[in-house]
């Protein structure tokens, strides 16, 4: 079920204004060529969304953030800046490790494994900005009404597996919404966002993460379609590329959120 009834809407982050910051410091085993200037590095990425999962058998919970894609680069060179071949730098994160989630992680090593931050990182820190005031859309009409007036949209959606004990609550910024006022119907195609497969037995519970996009059109269901390899045979002896093909259509709660 649902991890609340009347959930909290004072905590909706604001995603424009949440964050994560690292420093790592120069790797002198680094080998790779042209290579980073010899200075370590500081990041600040912004959150593109994030989840919360419940385990109400042992009574944990923790909230997961999906970062905001960006490329492989050689840091603060004159000459070149981008790698080649350039991968995706994208993944989870909690407060204590992350996981590699990019386009290319068929062939970036590294990712795909979870690690914990302190063996990776000097300093780490989360910025999350809740905004000052939201409130819960409660028919398709205040849906439209919202939309129409240009206000920031924000969605949650809700889902469980009774049988292993866990819930989610994904968290998002709604970027698409489409509307037919006449009909008074609405409909959510949004994303990139993450997908929590809540009946994988994992060793690590960030292992369970898919990045996703959401659509629905009502308050209790969703389709979420996953971002998968997909094969492919051609002469660059590449054998699969990301793409979104895994659709999963399961019960939901959908809130829809304003905010100013």
């Amino acid at each position: 079920m649902p991890t609340s009834e009347n959930p909290s809407v004072t905590d909706v982050l604001d995603y424009s204004r949440s964050f994560m910051m690292w420093d790592a410091p120069y790797n002198p085993n680094d080998d790779r060529k042209p290579g980073h200037m010899p200075w370590g590095n500081s990041a600040r990425i912004q959150f593109d969304a994030r989840c919360e999962l419940s385990n109400s058998r042992l009574g944990e919970r923790e909230e997961y953030f999906l970062i905001t894609p960006c490329r492989t680069e050689w840091m603060y060179r004159s000459d070149t800046l981008f790698q080649t071949p350039n991968y995706e730098y994208c993944g989870v994160w909690s407060r204590s490790e992350f996981i590699g989630l990019g386009g290319a992680q068929h062939r970036r090593r590294g990712s795909g494994v979870p690690q914990y931050i302190k063996d990776n990182f000097s300093d780490y820190r989360v910025t999350t900005t809740p905004f000052p005031s939201a409130r819960v859309l409660e028919n398709d009409e205040e849906i439209i009404d919202a939309t129409l007036n240009d206000l920031i949209l924000m969605g949650r959606t809700e889902i469980w597996d009774d049988d292993q004990g866990m819930s989610a609550m994904v968290e998002y910024p709604v970027k698409t919404m489409n509307i037919h006022p006449e009909r008074k119907r609405f409909q959510v195609d949004t994303g990139p966002l993450l997908f929590p497969d809540l009946s994988l037995t994992v060793e690590r519970q960030i292992e369970c993460f898919s990045i996703a996009f959401v659509c629905y059109n009502t308050f209790d269901s969703a389709e979420f379609i996953l971002r998968v390899p997909i094969s492919v045979d051609d002469a660059s002896g590449v054998s699969s590329v990301p793409d979104y093909a895994d659709v999963r259509r399961l019960p939901a709660k959908n809130t829809i959120l304003a905010a100013q």
